[in-house]
């Protein structure tokens, strides 16, 4: 049985191939992925999933019941492109691979379909938008239309730092990852009376010093960065009277990540004293980190060996990208879910502009995402 998923992939190697061209030529930012969401929905419907929209602005959900009873399935790919200045000019550019991941999301689809494999239970394709403002899962699980999934599979390239080509992970266990903006309120003077003010530039400069002296358990990776800062339109002799820093937050655990917001928060309400000034400590919103489902990542090394062969399995990945599908797991109760990660020979790097890979890496996550799905229908009692 094996043997078929590489056989029928291959068959159809030309058309895969063509699909990813058309979704590469169509980048669409968050929530507008109208001709995207055009093109998978036609395509699902053809293959004879039965489709919902109008839920999270641009989803799209195909939906397949074998009308016997069994796990309902989730397969799940997002969207959305990312958004570049070239030349003076806004432009969308698939620099994170969801073309991929929705080309290989709809093959996985139509293939457990046309074979007839799936042996029981609910087969349920979601087609997300807006992962990359990190909005989109939120949405979608705002909507209800996923309350009932057993299981929630996702797939995602990896660069190629991380996994070579050819190779595939069971789970990808993203960090937690968030931004959170401290706003300082000071008291304009003179340059030449400086002590008649309250400097707000110094004292955002004393924060970030301050939060790079947080010390914290050393043997679960975590950072803090200022990654913007910004000040009022004072003329250059005036004492600055309102300042703000952007922090970059990532940890590996949630419970780490609430431990660093804790302590910046802690550190913020001190310097305010300390300077008698008003600061403001703003959570901007992220993701929380993956959930790990040591029988679903079982199952899927199972499956990839058996399809793909020994020599493709990889080992568990832990990376401090974030992504919104583990808000899945935190709202829908009992959901076992998976991030399958794709060696793909991806260079230079994910979000670059420029980012080029391997395309029969297509070919392994259609591969792999088939027959972990029906490998668990077919055990689930």
């Amino acid at each position: 049985m094996c043997d078929s998923f590489i056989k029928y992939a291959n068959q159809h190697k030309e058309e895969i191939i063509n699909t990813f061209n058309i979704l590469h030529a169509i980048p669409e930012p968050a929530f507008e992925e109208t001709k995207t969401a055009r093109f998978l929905c036609e395509k699902l419907a053809e293959s004879g999933f039965t489709i919902s929209q109008g839920f999270a602005k641009t989803a799209v959900l195909g939906t397949y019941d074998t009308h016997a009873p069994g796990p309902n399935i989730c397969i799940r790919a997002d969207m959305d492109a990312l958004r570049y200045e070239k030349e003076g000019k806004t432009v969308f550019i698939h620099a994170c691979g969801h073309d991929a991941n929705c080309t290989a999301v709809l093959w996985a689809a139509k293939f457990i379909k046309q074979r007839g494999a799936f042996c029981k239970g609910k087969l349920t394709v979601l087609f997300q938008p807006a992962e990359e403002t990190l909005q989109g899962a939120k949405a979608v699980i705002e909507s209800g239309v996923l309350n009932n999934i057993d299981y929630m599979i996702g797939t995602h390239l990896r660069p190629a730092e991380e996994l070579p080509m050819g190779k595939v992970s069971p789970a990808v266990l993203h960090g937690a990852s968030g931004h959170m903006k401290i706003k300082v309120f000071g008291q304009d003077a003179h340059g030449a009376r400086p002590h008649q003010g309250i400097n707000a530039i110094l004292i955002a400069a004393n924060i970030i010093n301050l939060i790079n002296t947080i010390q914290l358990d050393p043997t679960i990776p975590h950072s803090i960065k200022p990654t913007q800062i910004i000040s009022g339109t004072n003329p250059f002799n005036v004492i600055p009277n309102y300042a703000e820093v952007t922090f970059d937050i990532r940890a590996q655990t949630n419970q780490m990540m609430d431990d660093v917001k804790e302590r910046i928060e802690t550190i913020t309400k001190q310097m305010g004293s300390l300077e008698h000034s008003k600061i403001e400590s703003i959570w901007l919103g992220g993701v929380p980190a993956a959930s790990k489902s040591d029988r679903l990542i079982e199952i899927a090394s199972d499956a990839i060996k058996d399809s793909l062969g020994e020599t493709a399995l990889a080992n568990v990945l832990t990376t401090s990208g974030g992504e919104d599908f583990h808000y899945y797991p935190m709202a829908i109760p009992g959901l076992k879910s998976t991030v399958l990660g794709i060696g793909a020979g991806l260079l230079p790097g994910l979000h670059k502009a420029d980012m080029t890979f391997n395309l029969d890496a297509i070919i392994n996550a259609i591969v792999s995402i088939t027959s972990t799905v029906e490998k668990i229908s077919c055990m689930e009692n």
